[in-house]
């Protein structure tokens, strides 16, 4: 029996010790008795952690977990967090005969239609993504569709994936059955034990306070779901997640709606179907969403808001123009509940930058029966082996802004996040809600230059620009859309002649004391022990030996290290070199607002340089490549840097804040001789793709090791002190790598990469692309790749795109400058 909505869940199912005394301590304490807190807990007794006690304020899955829909996913929109989805699909089908609770679930397959040219390109890269990922899937036919869902009027759908692996449960009752795992495999499970503070002492968690007292404890996991945000809080760690109302509707019973029936998305309407006791639940993911603060709902557990046909009303007329069924049988239940989404529609998960050992599992934006399984394994290995073992840059805690977790921000924010879930995909999809709060220095005069901003962890940034004066705004493809052109033109600039890049918003700290080359050594894989006024590049590994984050650590002074790395890394940046300085003679200032940072590029950029700076020598020798030094430009000083980010000779400036503008106007006086012009950061990563740089978060991240990532030259080895990951990496053998690094490109200068394209040498898969973009000076898609290590490079390479298999040119050196000539001036 599928028992939906079911308020009878509690862990009296499986034990009547729910309700006994708290222990005074646990070497684990799991906040949240929902699916993603069982799941966790269980996956820790897994691992050999059986003092796991597992706290919940009401009873077992009494908070978002008992309203879900039940829906399982095996595939999801990238192989990284199809990962996780597959490993639940799986986890599901074998739960109840593990636990001996019916969970009901029905492998039914999913169905997602498409009605717009665009969704069927999203549907189609999707079916690339679980082809390469081994989940079964079939694209129909509309005679296929008709069989598949034959209640279901056809007329405007242009294309239709069904996913095999895929079905439906009682989540509910899952997330009992694992509760009662985790119970047997060694968890304590209390019930009506709400947790009200946590508790902290010198940076690190020591327990957690309750209704019904303080528990001590070595690691704390905040899995309770919208709660998450307010308790984190508490003890200053920002966790940006706000709720909103989240409805379905069941109908009466509806002819020809039977078990088998695959979960129906009609994704350009914003609703789903699935089956229930022969009636249909009908559910939205509506574009206009209904934030809800957590004061206006009770915390008593299996809260509810009123029903609001009004606003269901478009989702209702399209399901019943779908299913005419629907409208002759009505509805007997509306369910409004509240579920919490997240800034970018991507959960939340990891250990937290300002408290050791709290991690934090939250903000599953209404998929965490999808992912609950996934995320509780990833999260106890993270947990037990002291980092994350998978591409988790994109779900990592420490990746927002701390603004981020303001309320009203999230409130406005949340009115889309709701619906972003259903939304179109497109590559460089920009958010609407909740924008132009952080701006750089420079924001004004890009503004005024025709700059089209995005948002990029709540900051403000150029990433193309039209003619000056004007407005121009995004249109969206995954072809080629009105602004291809107009990058083309800034990376054009850049290679010919010299463009200015707002940087601004790349993380800048500035480590000082007596003690600060030792944090940075610590931190860092390459020696940093160099002469002042040198930079270098530099990985920062977690002591798993992957990767953390990338940039550049420059040496200032024999005391003092400016520390850059990329931008929405800022937060995860400053928790690692604090905790390297803790209890040392060395203080790290976050520089990030107070220097802007201007990149002047291209083979002219010296040229722009002796006439912004005439008091300056700007020979090779005067300052060599990766050298800094102060200067005297425009009516200041600021400190340049020679580095390059596009494979051309550049320089990077960092006046303070208050002096930008008057630099970046100096730079566009003397600049109009040369032709100097504006470029965005899809120039920036079209220049970067052509040469090879990696980007984090695609190309490097905590799935990937030094030698793998082609970056061994980074690793000091021999250097005093070491660095963290060390050992590590010492069991690696840099002539075998796991994976292999290397570059891209389409033969055919037609197609243009999106994301996790499938690479075939000879016929078999052997890899995938990590990031790419379109080539304008090589004239095609050009990309970084992972692939197996032992490929035959002499033998015949394709990559698949949207379903189609195009020659490739695969090579161990990047397409451009490959031995990085242009750099040197």
């Amino acid at each position: 029996m599928e028992r939906m909505v079911d308020r009878s869940v509690s862990a009296a199912a499986f034990t009547d010790e729910a309700g006994a005394a708290l222990p005074e301590h646990a070497d684990v304490i799991v906040v949240g008795g929902g699916i993603v807190g069982a799941s966790i807990s269980y996956h820790l007794n897994l691992l050999g952690k059986t003092d796991v006690l597992m706290l919940e304020a009401n009873v077992l899955a009494s908070g978002t977990t008992w309203h879900a829909a039940g829906l399982v996913n095996a595939g999801r929109g990238s192989a990284a967090m199809t990962e996780l989805s597959k490993y639940g699909a799986q986890f599901y089908k074998e739960l109840e005969e593990k636990s001996g609770i019916d969970v009901s679930f029905v492998e039914a397959g999913s169905l997602s239609v498409a009605r717009t040219p665009g969704r069927v390109d999203e549907i189609l890269y999707a079916k690339d993504v679980a082809d390469q990922c081994g989940v079964r899937n079939e694209y129909l036919s509309e005679e296929r569709l008709r069989e598949v869902w034959p209640i279901a009027e056809t007329e405007g759908v242009l294309g239709a994936l069904l996913m095999l692996d895929d079905g439906y449960m009682n989540p509910g009752w899952a997330s009992v059955a694992i509760a009662k795992l985790a119970h047997e495999a060694g968890t304590t499970v209390r019930e009506q034990a709400r947790a009200t503070n946590l508790l902290v002492e010198n940076g690190r968690v020591t327990g957690v306070v309750t209704e019904r007292g303080a528990v001590t404890a070595n690691t704390v996991v905040l899995a309770c779901g919208l709660w998450t945000r307010d308790l984190a809080d508490k003890v200053g760690v920002p966790v940006p997640l706000y709720p909103a109302e989240h409805v379905h509707v069941r109908s009466n019973e509806v002819e020809g709606a039977v078990p088998t029936l695959p979960v129906y998305r009609d994704l350009d309407n914003s609703y789903y179907l699935r089956h229930e006791h022969g009636r249909l639940l009908v559910g939205a993911f509506e574009p206009d969403g209904l934030p809800r603060g957590t004061h206006e709902f009770s915390t008593e557990g299996f809260a509810e808001f009123p029903e609001d046909w009004a606003h269901f009303s478009k989702i209702r007329t399209q399901a019943e123009k779908t299913v005419p069924g629907l409208a002759d049988a009505g509805y007997d239940r509306f369910l409004n509940a509240p579920e919490s989404f997240t800034p970018d529609a991507e959960f939340i998960l990891g250990e937290t930058a300002e408290v050791e050992g709290l991690f934090v599992a939250a903000g599953f934006n209404s998929q965490g029966i999808i992912y609950g399984p996934g995320v509780g394994k990833k999260l106890a290995d993270w947990i037990v082996s002291g980092s994350s073992d998978f591409a988790s840059t994109s779900v990592d805690v420490r990746r927002f802004s701390k603004q981020q977790n303001n309320r009203h921000y999230l409130h406005a924010r949340t009115v889309e996040a709701l619906g972003r879930l259903y939304a179109m995909h497109w590559p460089a999809k920009q958010v609407d809600t909740a924008r132009y709060v952080r701006r750089t220095p420079l924001y004004q005069r890009l503004e005024e230059h025709g700059a089209c901003f995005g948002e990029v962890n709540g900051l403000e940034r150029a990433f193309w620009y039209g003619d000056p004066g004007s407005r121009p705004e995004y249109d969206y493809s995954y072809g080629r859309t009105s602004w291809f052109e107009n990058v083309a033109a800034e990376h054009r600039a850049t290679r010919e002649g010299v463009t200015l890049f707002d940087l601004s918003p790349f993380a800048k700290f500035e480590v000082v004391g007596p003690d600060a080359l030792a944090v940075c050594q610590r931190v860092a894989t390459a020696d940093i022990d160099v002469s002042v006024n040198k930079g270098v590049y530099t990985l920062f590994l977690n002591k798993n030996g992957t990767i953390e984050l990338d940039g550049t650590i420059t040496r200032l002074a024999e005391d003092k290290f400016l520390v850059v790395t990329p931008s929405f890394t800022q937060h995860q940046t400053e928790a690692m070199l604090n905790k390297e300085a803790k209890g040392r003679a060395a203080a790290v200032f976050n520089a990030t607002a107070s220097l802007a940072t201007i990149a002047v590029n291209g083979p002219r950029s010296r040229e722009l340089m002796q006439l912004v700076a005439p008091n300056e020598d700007w020979s090779n020798e005067a300052q060599p490549y990766t050298h800094g030094r102060m200067i005297e430009i425009a009516d200041g000083y600021a400190y340049c840097l020679r580095v390059s980010f596009v494979g051309e000779l550049g320089f990077e400036i960092y006046p303070s804040a208050d002096l930008a503008i008057n630099v970046l106007d100096a730079l566009l006086d003397a600049g109009k001789p040369l032709g100097v012009k504006f470029a965005g950061y899809h120039a920036l990563d079209s220049l970067r793709s052509e040469k090879g740089f990696r980007h984090h978060g695609h190309d490097i991240g905590p799935d990937v090791d030094p030698y793998s990532a082609g970056l061994g030259f980074t690793l000091a080895k021999d250097k005093p002190g070491g660095f963290i990951g060390l050992e590590a990496v010492r069991q690696l053998d840099p002539k075998s790598p796991r994976l292999r690094t290397v570059y891209v490109k389409l033969d055919d200068p037609e197609p243009l990469f999106v994301h996790d394209e499938t690479v075939y040498c000879n016929g078999k898969q052997v890899g995938r692309l990590t990031s790419g973009a379109y080539g304008h000076t090589i004239g095609g898609a050009v990309g970084i790749a992972l692939i197996d290590p032992n490929v035959d490079f002499e033998g015949v390479f394709e990559v698949k795109c949207k379903g189609v298999l195009y020659p490739a040119t695969v090579q161990r050196r990047p397409f451009y400058d490959p031995k990085g000539e242009r750099l040197k001036g």
